[in-house]
């Protein structure tokens, strides 16, 4: 069976995510991570990409990036992953395949959706067991979203969804707090099933994203 087609078109978000090859923990040390985010940073100045956010893992991460013009987010992604595969084969002095498979992507409605994949991936490391907190995960973009702290390293943006949340800035935050920090079990749909859809939306939008496709 051959690769399912990548759907793809100028002025969409997309949530992206990406493993390493054999599931391995390449990504545990601080530093590794903070390397991951440089070069995406890198990446996305260069073709223009915003960033709504971002998390690392280790072994993973996900993402949720808008692509304004009509830059080829395999080729973003492609350069991107190549860029940190040959740093950490450096650091350590390995070889061969860093990444698993290839990513994969899920195009994203900028409404209640996306509010969902930024919960998503806030509570991810939460969801490992890995911290009690998504503040206490470092790099993520919950800090940026929940208490306005600049991230160390990516320009991100916040996302139109969120700023739509409450007239100001304080109420925003306690919003997606509340959002975030909310364990109603029907909040954790995405956990498990983001990876498998092309798209993430309405059925007004799919058909409205099959169209321009």
């Amino acid at each position: 069976m051959g690769r399912p087609l990548r759907l793809k078109a100028p002025g969409l978000t997309y949530h992206v995510t990406s493993r390493t090859n054999g599931g391995r923990l390449y990504l545990h040390a601080k530093q590794d991570r903070k390397m991951l985010c440089r070069y995406l940073h890198r990446i996305l100045l260069k073709y223009d990409v915003i960033a709504y956010s971002f998390t690392a893992m280790s072994n993973h991460f996900h993402a949720i990036i808008h692509i304004k013009n009509d830059a080829d987010i395999s080729k973003i992604m492609c350069e991107f992953k190549t860029l940190y595969a040959k740093y950490y084969n450096r650091r350590y002095h390995t070889c061969g395949h860093f990444w698993g498979d290839r990513f994969h992507s899920t195009i994203v409605q900028d409404d209640r959706h996306a509010l969902a994949c930024l919960r998503y991936l806030d509570r991810n490391a939460v969801k490992a067991g890995l911290v009690n907190h998504p503040s206490q995960w470092p790099l993520t973009s919950f800090n940026t979203y929940a208490y306005g702290k600049k991230h160390p390293i990516l320009s991100l943006t916040p996302h139109p969804t969120y700023l739509a949340l409450a007239r100001d800035k304080v109420g925003r935050r306690e919003m997606y707090i509340s959002f975030v920090l909310n364990q109603e079990p029907h909040l954790d749909d995405l956990h498990g099933k983001l990876w498998r859809l092309q798209i993430f939306g309405s059925q007004e939008f799919i058909a409205e994203v099959k169209r321009r496709i």
